[in-house]
């Protein structure tokens, strides 16, 4: 069973990029906090959680948010973002650190049942509405559905047989809408006059083996190389190879035989 533990008052050298102050911001740009530590697996070094200090705007003072989730902040140099909102974090289960400062805490049944029902919670965290103290999504209450076999308002204007007669008449006409299939057959009527085609272009084997090279890009335009975490991640390295002596203090795992370069 891993064991997970803080890094607390641990200190590296001068020479390591603590991310520990950093700031983490959040959909919109929406400052969440600074992140005041890691919860990280003492037998392998890997940051699971970034502990954040809210700065007061939430009722527990601090949350977690998975390493996984966290990426270098384009706008904010030396921070990170995290794409979620403050109701988002409100909603995940409360983070209560000082049932976790004991040696065992990160190691307890506890633990496993706060990761296990934060991870639950973050897959269903999103858009999607809930009732105030359930996990059940809003449905509108029956006075706002209309009763059944009721007509819809302008349910007249939905029917289709109102618009059939403009696509019936297949004679080439720019100035008449047309409705075209996706893929393939929309790219060969592709011409500047409806109902004309132009030939199919084929790529060849090194334009396709190109495109086949061509970097991913994310949402801000960086590559997905680019837009990966470095600084989390080399902060990550020195974690583990600093783990035998961060976690020496530690009684609940035997960590100490097992050096490191």
């Amino acid at each position: 069973m891993a064991h997970f533990g803080m890094l607390r008052d641990y200190r590296f050298s001068n020479d390591v990029d603590d991310i520990r102050g950093a700031s983490l911001y959040g959909i919109d740009d929406e400052k969440l906090g600074k992140i005041d530590d890691v919860i990280f697996d003492h037998s392998s070094g890997n940051i699971r959680y970034a502990v954040v200090d809210s700065g007061g705007w939430l009722s527990s003072k601090k949350f977690l948010v998975p390493a996984d989730r966290i990426r270098v902040d384009a706008k904010h140099e030396d921070d990170f973002h995290v794409d979620m909102t403050k109701k988002q974090i409100e909603a995940l289960p409360r983070y209560d650190e000082d049932s976790y400062k004991e040696d065992k805490g990160y190691n307890e049944p506890a633990w496993s049942d706060y990761d296990e029902r934060y991870r639950k919670s973050l897959e269903t965290t999103g858009d999607v509405l809930h009732r105030e103290g359930s996990t059940h999504t809003i449905t509108p209450d029956p006075s706002q559905m209309p009763a059944t076999g009721e007509a819809l308002p302008n349910e007249d204007e939905l029917e289709p047989e109102r618009v059939a007669a403009i696509f019936n008449d297949p004679t080439p006409n720019p100035n008449r809408a047309r409705m075209r299939p996706s893929g393939i057959a929309a790219h060969a009527e592709d011409s500047a006059v409806a109902g004309q085609t132009v030939p199919q272009e084929i790529p060849t084997r090194l334009e396709e083996e190109a495109l086949d090279r061509r970097p991913a890009t994310g949402t801000t335009g960086r590559t997905l190389d680019q837009d990966s975490n470095q600084r989390l991640s080399a902060f990550e390295d020195h974690l583990r190879r600093n783990r035998v002596d961060i976690t020496s203090s530690c009684r609940s795992c035997d960590v100490k035989k097992d050096r490191v370069a």
